[in-house]
């Protein structure tokens, strides 16, 4: 679960302690999926695949903040999809890995918590996707998550795409992974639709996961209105 954000942990685990948990992983297992922290490729790629259902990416230009080792830069890549494509993340280590892999694509050390919209004031977007970068509990999850989206929102002129861990999770599940921190998907999509109406929230593709995509008001490529998996309009 790539992407490392920077903030004052109320409690629980500070920053440092979550930033030495993926430099942890990527010692031991080196630069692929189990150095992020995902349980499996399978999991990892399917994540992907919800996120780019957000809308057609080809020849967009596309941000990915909290990119790892460039992953998803990897995937869009191996299905055709050719973009102008920036990564950030916050860790210098995972940054390097993703310039080696792929030298023709952008990726910058930045942290998407430390004024992503003011340093992006000029620069702007059209898909923002975000995959892991909250998923470690380092305290102040919710307060950091409704400080963020309304900025990948603002750096977005089409859509944004952001995938949770989710309170569904068997318990088990959870208990197992105490490092994480696990979202209430109708609370998030209620705290989205302060921000757009035009919020699709999707389950289902893994029994532990959710993602958003959110569309900007006043988009004239507004896609045409969703609903939920059950059909209820949104």
């Amino acid at each position: 679960m790539a992407g490392k954000v920077s903030v004052q942990a109320e409690q629980g685990r500070t920053q440092d302690e979550v930033a030495h948990f993926f430099r942890l992983h990527l010692q031991l297992h080196g630069p692929n999926w189990r150095g992020l922290g995902w349980q499996s490729r399978h999991n990892q790629e399917r994540r992907f695949a919800v996120l780019l259902e957000v809308g057609p990416l080809s020849n967009t230009r596309v941000l990915d903040v909290g990119c790892g080792m460039g992953d998803l830069y990897g995937y869009m890549l191996q299905r055709g999809i050719r973009a102008k494509y920036t990564g950030v993340d916050i860790l210098p280590e995972m940054v390097a890995h993703a310039r080696e892999r792929y030298p023709h694509a952008q990726f910058e050390v930045g942290d998407a918590l430390q004024g992503l919209g003011r340093e992006r004031e000029r620069e702007r977007f059209d898909y923002v996707l975000c995959s892991g970068a909250f998923n470690v509990n380092f305290g102040s999850n919710q307060t950091a998550v409704q400080k963020i989206l309304p900025e990948l929102l603002a750096c977005s002129t089409r859509g944004v795409a952001i995938n949770f861990l989710s309170t569904r999770a068997r318990e088990r599940e959870r208990e197992r992974d105490a490092i994480l921190y696990n979202y209430d998907p109708e609370a998030m999509l209620v705290f989205c639709r302060t921000l757009t109406p035009h919020v699709r929230l999707v389950e289902g593709y893994l029994s532990n996961d959710f993602t958003l995509h959110l569309y900007p008001k006043g988009n004239e490529n507004q896609p045409p209105p969703i609903s939920d998996q059950k059909g209820n309009p949104l």
